[in-house]
């Protein structure tokens, strides 16, 4: 009996150890997950908001001890190349920066490696307000640490970071759905990568890790982001003076993107002293100013005027609108032969005065 029971607990002992064995190795190959993730340290024209960047890439700061001195392997960094374009815009001699980026490459080469959203977004609120615009974010992460660290990087939005609760003011949800949809207005006509840059930034509106006073920042360089990109197609405005029925009216296109664009000209004038004839699709040069000639047919004098923009082959604007201001003197042919007729008139009728004249004197 006691010889049973000897055995009984050998045995338990014998086919436990394994199975502790297998839970400690189950244990260590879970792999560590290191964040890369900050909120952002530029605005959206580029510009730097603060100062701390250098410090946190020192290997006692917070990013330098995660790449300096990482877990140990296995392990899968969560990166947002957010981050990476902020180092990569710091001076070039910032030896700190440079430092940091090779160790971060070095560090990673056989590692499995993340993109989460670019700008790390609330990935519920962004869900909500542009599913598609979510997916853009993480293919353009893809994409960018490909080409930064050049090995295999997976897409990952299940990924937590941050509070994912935090609330979103509404005037920064409205400015990034204004802007966002202006931007998919723009790349309608505009190609692409001329907009990747700043379509991917819009995301940083909607971190979770951003002060009150940042957000603020972040939201006022969306707006005048967005404008500087609307106001490089523009058309000139002017003041013209028409004196004749029908006239070529100069109109000044500017195109101040590296890129041939080619776009409608939308012209409506504000009353129905003018006609304004067909106008083509125009190709505009990049970087370039072109006169285009517009025909224009004058039904009244007086004062009038026109307002033109660039809009797409849907009919959406693309431009600023401007205002032509036209004042047309024009007197039209029935008119001209009514003054006509009445001055010849008066000249036969002083004529026969003066004759009749000269014969009186005579008699």
């Amino acid at each position: 009996m006691k010889l049973n029971r000897l055995t009984a607990i050998v045995l338990v002992l014998l086919f436990s150890f394994p199975i502790v064995l297998l839970s400690q190795n189950a244990n260590a190959a879970t792999p560590n997950t290191i964040f890369l993730i900050e909120p952002p340290h530029r605005d959206l024209s580029g510009k730097f908001i603060d100062e701390d960047l250098t410090a946190a890439l020192q290997p006692t700061g917070r990013l330098g001890a995660l790449v300096y001195f990482p877990p140990y392997r296995p392990r899968t960094w969560a990166i947002d190349p957010a981050l990476i374009d902020d180092v990569l815009a710091l001076p070039v001699d910032n030896l700190v920066s440079r430092a940091w980026l090779s160790q971060l490459k070095a560090i990673t080469n056989y590692d499995n490696v993340t993109a989460v959203p670019y700008g790390h977004p609330i990935v519920s609120l962004a869900t909500r307000l542009a599913p598609s615009e979510l997916r853009y974010y993480s293919e353009a992460s893809q994409k960018k640490l490909k080409a930064f660290l050049g090995n295999r990087v997976q897409i990952e939005v299940a990924v937590t970071w941050g509070a994912s609760n935090d609330t979103i003011p509404a005037e920064t949800i409205r400015t990034y759905t204004f802007n966002r949809r202006t931007l998919a207005v723009l790349s309608t006509v505009i190609p692409a990568e001329q907009l990747d840059s700043l379509r991917s930034s819009l995301a940083t509106l909607l971190s979770s890790d951003i002060s009150k006073s940042e957000r603020l920042t972040l939201t006022q360089s969306a707006d005048a982001a967005v404008i500087e990109q609307r106001h490089k197609l523009r058309i000139v405005s002017g003041k013209y003076r028409l004196t004749s029925a029908k006239e070529k009216l100069p109109i000044t296109l500017v195109n101040d993107y590296a890129t041939p664009i080619t776009v409608t000209l939308d012209l409506q004038p504000i009353n129905s002293r003018i006609q304004i004839g067909k106008v083509p699709p125009v190709s505009l040069a990049p970087k370039s100013k072109t006169q285009l000639s517009v025909p224009i047919t004058v039904i009244a004098s007086g004062t009038t005027a026109i307002v033109g923009s660039f809009i797409n082959s849907h009919g959406d604007g693309i431009s600023d609108s401007t205002v032509l201001t036209l004042n047309a003197s024009v007197i039209s042919p029935a008119v001209a032969w009514f003054t006509t007729g009445a001055a010849i008139l008066l000249f036969l009728g002083a004529i026969t005065q003066s004759v009749r004249r000269v014969r009186r004197a005579r008699t």
